[in-house]
């Protein structure tokens, strides 16, 4: 469209006439010229709140292109939603919005205050402005700020205190996410606060101390999962500790997973006092001895199976043990 062509089109947006205003807009919209934003301005003002939803949009569309000055025509403006158009816009620009930020922040709107905050906290000068956000009123806000990269570790550590879970949550992945190696006071507040294991685990079986074994106490599902899949990223022999204390404490379904796979004449010994520990799950001690199938042309597994069979009164373990002597038997042992 040429020039003068847009400025007509622009022109008509004023029309008297709302067909023909709504044909320019229809118009202006399919040509897709940023610098038809300037006739939509007027438009945020429209007694027709279709034509102002029609000006919002336009400044959805074409304001990232048009500069910060068009965002600021949004942010200083009465109308609310011109007000949260700016807020959510920030973060389309490449240019600097720290100013119309500020601006935002200060707004009595809780959208318009997070989405300035979020600008601010992403922006090079986060950490002239996480203070003020850190002790916000507003959850959501410190939330903001606690997974902020420029949040320290005592920042973290404090908030793990808020009042709020969904921010002492945000402190715990942070933390994880950072490296950081949580106290075990801090895990047991935690854990009284119901929140979710899953962060913990590292911690936990790194310190290897309470907290590791109120997990393992009850642990289930994919929880469990993962605590095994730490306790083999940190654990390769039963001398580490926090196999140790596991040990120690019988936890013997959580030591069974992680014994998956591992062979040695010591973990055969530990993997034979689980299966026959009357005190661990059935189902669990079966798995074990379904795992051994694999190495049943083993002469030292044929034996002990044998020796526990000639004791076994559980029938799923019997059953077990049966398909694995077989197995033996087949090779000769």
């Amino acid at each position: 469209m040429a020039g003068g062509g847009l400025d007509s089109e622009i022109a008509r947006l004023k029309h008297r006439d709302v067909r023909k205003r709504r044909r320019a807009i229809r118009v202006l919209f399919d040509t897709d010229i940023p610098r038809a934003l300037e006739g939509f301005v007027p438009l945020l003002k429209d007694k027709d709140p279709w034509f102002r939803s029609k000006a919002l949009e336009a400044h959805r569309k074409w304001a990232p292109k048009q500069g910060i000055e068009t965002l600021r025509v949004l942010a200083e403006h009465s109308w609310l939603d011109a007000r949260r158009c700016a807020a959510n816009l920030l973060g389309e620009f490449t240019e600097d919005t720290t100013d119309i930020a500020l601006l935002l922040i200060e707004d009595e709107d809780l959208t318009c205050q997070r989405k300035a905050a979020e600008a601010l906290l992403k922006g090079r000068d986060a950490a002239n402005h996480i203070e003020r956000f850190l002790n916000h009123q507003d959850s959501g806000l410190r939330r903001l700020a606690i997974l902020c990269s420029a949040a320290t570790s005592d920042h973290r550590t404090s908030a793990l205190s808020d009042e709020n879970n969904s921010v002492r949550e945000a402190a715990l992945h942070a933390a994880v996410e950072n490296g950081e190696t949580l106290t075990e006071s801090s895990m047991s507040e935690a854990l009284e606060r119901g929140i979710k294991v899953s962060p913990l685990l590292s911690s936990a079986v790194h310190n290897a101390g309470k907290v590791l074994l109120d997990i393992s106490d009850n642990i289930s599902g994919s929880n469990m999962n993962d605590l095994v899949k730490e306790l083999r990223n940190q654990c390769s022999a039963l001398e580490d500790k926090p196999i140790q204390v596991l040990m120690e404490h019988e936890r013997y379904t959580v030591l069974g997973r992680w014994l998956q796979g591992k062979k040695s004449e010591d973990f055969d010994a530990l993997r034979w006092e689980i299966i026959r520990n009357d005190s661990v799950n059935s189902i669990e001690r079966a798995r074990l001895l379904e795992r051994l199938i694999g190495r049943c042309g083993e002469p030292d597994i044929a034996r002990e199976n044998r020796v526990f069979l000639e004791a076994c009164t559980d029938d799923l373990l019997r059953v077990t043990a049966e398909n694995l002597s077989t197995a033996s038997t087949e090779l000769g042992l």
